[in-house]
């Protein structure tokens, strides 16, 4: 009888297996659970179409090699990355549209958590889009974070690590040239963007607030928080000893003499010693992957005794002279327009 027994549980083996196998979970066609800027978890089930909003998101997404899953992107990522220049705009990223990010199909719709307006958001997520927004804290700790958080939504989470590891080595770097800095300029950022009749400054809470910091300076303007217009007074009172700029802002503005007739800029000690740091446009457009290099290239720029050509040919990062030096500007090199060429990052 026992012969019997275990003979017919034998035979019924395969038979439980394979019921087992058909009740349990799939776990490669699972959604990816991540946690979004609220601290809510979001499911993606497919990332197969992504509409990209952010040039730090975007830049994330091309480094972790899923550029083909982009179909739209926001404005700035268009401008700034040429990796995405000829796919879709969807617009400016805190003016967009529902109906233009719609038209294009996405199943995931990816952003910081300063991208607005909220309805178009709400729109977005009522129509069944899944909608990932993460946060758009300006420090390393938190591009980390972003990067992982993407990876893992993508499925592509040992891209990640790797993507995330690349950002350690490269503020290592970082913390080596700090480590030969000897000194901490007052550095004001001046910005002038298309059709602005005015100049403006970078106060606190701002990626070029951070960065100025990163790089070993100090923001004089820190009485207020995102940007104000400039006036005689506060750039006399803050007398910076170097002016920051983006270069699209420095040949708006017509190149050094253009600056130097900015309100209260000639009499401050970078106005006479004609220091005017003009930098890629992409460092100040949200951190991303290549936060690191950026900084790298921003504390040569601010600390003239740290960028020998010898550091320099070493690191790979330049330090390059425009056709202003002999008007004391010069431009920071390096862009970081293509993060996947960084040591460290993930091959596309």
């Amino acid at each position: 009888m026992m012969k019997i027994k275990l003979t017919a549980l034998l035979l019924s083996l395969p038979c439980l297996l394979s019921l087992a196998c058909q009740r349990a979970p799939s776990t490669q066609n699972a959604g990816a659970r991540v946690t979004d800027a609220t601290g809510q978890m979001v499911t993606v089930t497919d990332s197969s179409r992504i509409v990209s909003i952010g040039t730090s998101v975007t830049e994330t997404i091309i480094s972790l090699g899923a550029r083909d899953r982009l179909v739209g992107v926001d404005d700035s990522s268009s401008e700034y990355l040429p990796e995405v220049a000829e796919l879709p705009k969807v617009g400016p990223r805190t003016t967009l549209s529902a109906e233009g990010i719609l038209s294009l199909k996405p199943t995931l719709v990816i952003m910081t958590n300063d991208t607005g307006p909220p309805q178009v958001i709400e729109q977005l997520r009522g129509a069944g889009v899944t909608v990932l927004a993460l946060s758009a804290n300006y420090n390393v700790d938190a591009v980390k974070e972003k990067v992982r958080t993407i990876a893992r939504a993508l499925k592509l989470d040992a891209q990640g690590e790797t993507l995330a590891h690349g950002i350690d080595l490269d503020m290592a770097e970082v913390a080596e040239l700090q480590r030969q800095v000897k000194s901490q300029p007052k550095v004001m950022f001046v910005g002038r963007g298309p059709n602005m009749p005015n100049a403006t400054m970078s106060g606190t809470g701002t990626t070029i607030d951070e960065m100025i910091r990163l790089a070993g300076g100090v923001n004089p303007m820190n009485s207020f928080q995102g940007f104000r217009e400039m006036t005689d007074e506060a750039v006399v009172a803050a007398a910076p000893d170097v002016l920051l700029m983006t270069d699209k802002s420095f040949e708006r503005s017509g190149g050094i003499e253009g600056v130097l007739k900015f309100p209260g800029v000639a009499l401050t000690p970078a106005g006479r010693d004609r220091r005017i740091v003009h930098v890629s446009d992409m460092y100040f457009q949200g951190f991303g992957p290549g936060v690191g290099h950026a900084i790298a290239s921003l504390t040569f720029a601010l600390h003239p005794e740290v960028a020998s050509p010898e550091m320099e040919a070493e690191r790979g990062y330049m330090v390059r002279p425009d056709e202003n030096k002999k008007a004391g500007s010069h431009r920071a090199g390096g862009d970081n327009t293509n993060a996947a060429a960084r040591p460290g990052a993930p091959k596309n």
